[in-house]
C-alpha cells in the first residue's frame, strides 16, 4: 500500500515538474515571437519610409529634407510613441539613411 502511495505521489510530481517545463517553455517562446516581431516590424516600417523618399525624388527630383515632409505631403504617418526614427540626409540627391527603432 506504501508502494502505491509514493508510486502515485511521485507521478504526481513528475507530471506537475513536466507541466511547469511546458509553460516555461511556452512563455519563452512566446517573448522570443514577440520580440522577433517588433524586429520585423521595425523593418518593415524603414523599408516604407525608403519607398516613400525614392517616389518623393521620383515626383520632385529630390530627397525628403525630412520625415515630417513625407508626412505632410504623401500622408505617411509616424507612431513616435512607439519608435524612434533616425533620418540622415545627406544631399538632395543622395539616398538619405533611415532608421526606425522600437522604444
Amino acid at each position: 500500500m506504501k508502494n502505491l502511495i509514493k508510486s502515485i505521489g511521485s507521478q504526481s510530481l513528475i507530471t506537475i515538474v513536466i507541466s511547469f517545463i511546458i509553460i516555461i517553455f511556452g512563455i519563452l517562446t512566446i517573448q522570443d515571437i514577440s520580440m522577433n516581431n517588433a524586429t520585423d516590424r521595425s523593418e518593415a516600417l524603414e523599408n516604407v519610409l525608403r519607398q516613400a523618399a525614392i517616389h518623393c525624388y521620383a515626383l520632385e527630383g529630390s530627397y525628403p529634407p525630412d520625415l515630417y515632409y513625407l508626412n505632410e505631403h504623401y500622408g505617411i504617418i509616424l507612431d513616435e510613441s512607439q519608435y524612434y526614427y533616425f533620418y540622415d540626409i545627406q544631399a538632395a540627391n543622395i539616398l538619405p539613411k533611415i532608421a526606425v527603432i522600437k522604444r
